[in-house]
C-alpha cells in the first residue's frame, strides 16, 4: 500500500545507510551529496540495482558502497545531458525545417511575412486524421483556447501603456470605452514597434483620456490618431501570438511583422506537433524530406515526435533517465516496431530508453552517447563493477553493450 514519509534529517539518512550495511568512506562528502542531490534521487532511484534482494524486506547492502550510488548518479546525470543535447538539435532542425518550407510556399513577400498565423494557409485535420489530443487542438473557430496558440487572438495586455493610437473609438453601456485599432509605445516596461489590437476600460479610471477622446470624437465611430496615456492598469484585449511574443520577447519586438523563424523558436516540441497536423501537403513533404522520410511515413514519423518529446521532458526535468518508460497511454507506430525491432512491455505500448534512442537514432548521430557508454562500460569493467552495469543497462532496456545503438 502507498505510504507516506515523514522528514528525516540527513544525519539520520546516513545512519540509515550504514544500518543496511553501506559502506561509507567520508561522512561529510555523503552529506554534502545527499544534501545536493536529495535522497530520492541519488538512493532511491538507485538502490534496487545495489540492494542483496531488492523486493523482500528487509534492506541490505553487501560489499556496496556510497561510491557506487555516487557513480550511477553521475552517470545518469551526464547520459541525461548528452540526450538533451541530440534532441535539441533535432528540435531546431525541425523547427527550421517547417519555418523554411513554410515560407517558400506561403510567405514569399514582405506582404505574406504573417501568414503563418491565418488559418487559410493550413488545412484543418478532420477528427479521424490523427491523435485527438493533436488534431482536436489544431484550431476551433468556437473555443479559441482550443485552439494551436498561433491562431488564437485571445491574448491581452494588462498594464499601463503610454504612446499613440491609431483606430475606431466606441463607446460602450455601462461605462465603458473600446479602442480598437494600431499600439505603438511602451506596454508597461517594454517598448512595442506596433500591436494590433483593442483595448477596453472603464471611463471612470479613464478620466483624461476619456476627455480627451470625447472632444476629438463626440460618438461612436470615426478613426482617430492621438497619443494616450493610460496610467492606470487597463487590458488590452484582442492581440495575436505575434503581439504576445513582442511584448514577452525583445529579440522578436525588433521587428514589425517578425518571419516565421523568429517566431517559431517560442513554441514547444508539442506545439510543433500539433501544427505539423494542420501543414499542407506540399509542406508537410518537403519537411519529411529533410529528414529522409517519405511522405507514406508520415504517421511513423508524427509517432517518433511523440516519443522524442516525452524523452525530452524526463531530460529538461532532471529526472532520472536511467528509469526512462513511455508513458501507458502513449502508442508506438506498428512501423517503427517493425522497422527498429522495438520490444514494447506490452503489444505497441512502453519502450524502455534503448528502444527510444533507437527511434531518435532515426534523425539524428548518436555517436557521442554510444562512445559514453561504451566507455562507461569499459571502466566499470575495469573496477570489478561490471555486474552493476549489467543491471543497469538492463533497466534501461538492453544488458548487452555491444547492442547499444
Amino acid at each position: 500500500m502507498p505510504a507516506d514519509k515523514e522528514f528525516n534529517s540527513v544525519y539520520n539518512q546516513i545512519r540509515l545507510l550504514k544500518s543496511r550495511n553501506l559502506h561509507i568512506n567520508d561522512f561529510h562528502s555523503a552529506k554534502n551529496y545527499l544534501l545536493d542531490r536529495n535522497y530520492f534521487n541519488l538512493i532511491n532511484g538507485f538502490e534496487t540495482l545495489l540492494l542483496d534482494d531488492p523486493k523482500n524486506p528487509p534492506k541490505k547492502y553487501t560489499k556496496k558502497s556510497f561510491n557506487d550510488f555516487v557513480r550511477l548518479y553521475d552517470f545518469d546525470l551526464q547520459l541525461s545531458s548528452l540526450i538533451f543535447q541530440r534532441i535539441s538539435e533535432f528540435e531546431t532542425k525541425l523547427k527550421s525545417s517547417i519555418a523554411y518550407h513554410f515560407c517558400k510556399n506561403h510567405c514569399s513577400t514582405l506582404q505574406d511575412n504573417n501568414n503563418y498565423i491565418d488559418i487559410n494557409c493550413y488545412n484543418i485535420p478532420k477528427k479521424t486524421e490523427g491523435p485527438k489530443q493533436y488534431v482536436n487542438f489544431f484550431y476551433n473557430i468556437n473555443k479559441p483556447k482550443q485552439s494551436h496558440k498561433l491562431f488564437r487572438k485571445s491574448y491581452y495586455f494588462e498594464g499601463k501603456f503610454r504612446g499613440t493610437f491609431d483606430g475606431n473609438v466606441t463607446y460602450l453601456p455601462g461605462g465603458k470605452t473600446n479602442l480598437t485599432g494600431v499600439f505603438k509605445g511602451r506596454f508597461g516596461t517594454v517598448s512595442i514597434r506596433e500591436v494590433n489590437g483593442s483595448c477596453t476600460f472603464f471611463n471612470s479610471k479613464q478620466r483624461t483620456l476619456l476627455a480627451l477622446l470625447t472632444s476629438i470624437a463626440p460618438t461612436s465611430g470615426p478613426i482617430v490618431s492621438t497619443r494616450i496615456n493610460i496610467n492606470n492598469d487597463e487590458r488590452i484585449y484582442g492581440l495575436t501570438y505575434i503581439d504576445e511574443c513582442k511584448i514577452k520577447f525583445p529579440y522578436i519586438n525588433e521587428y514589425n511583422n517578425p518571419p516565421f523563424w523568429a517566431i517559431i523558436k517560442t513554441l514547444m516540441l508539442n506545439d510543433i506537433i500539433v501544427l505539423m497536423y494542420g501543414l499542407k501537403k506540399r509542406t508537410l513533404d518537403a519537411v519529411l524530406k529533410d529528414f529522409h522520410v517519405e511522405p507514406h511515413e508520415k504517421e511513423m514519423f508524427l509517432n517518433s515526435l511523440e516519443i522524442i518529446r516525452e524523452l525530452r521532458n524526463t531530460c529538461a526535468h532532471f529526472e532520472l533517465v536511467n528509469r526512462f518508460r513511455t508513458p501507458q497511454k502513449l502508442k508506438i507506430n506498428a512501423r517503427l516496431i517493425s522497422q527498429l525491432g522495438l520490444t514494447p512491455i506490452r503489444s505497441q505500448y512502453i519502450i524502455k530508453l534503448y528502444d527510444v534512442l533507437k527511434v531518435l537514432g532515426l534523425y539524428v548521430d548518436l555517436f557521442e552517447i554510444r562512445a559514453f557508454l561504451h566507455n562507461y562500460w569499459y571502466l566499470e569493467k575495469k573496477s570489478n563493477n561490471a555486474h552493476i552495469s549489467r543491471a543497469l543497462l538492463e533497466r534501461m532496456g538492453n544488458p548487452n553493450i555491444n547492442d547499444w545503438i
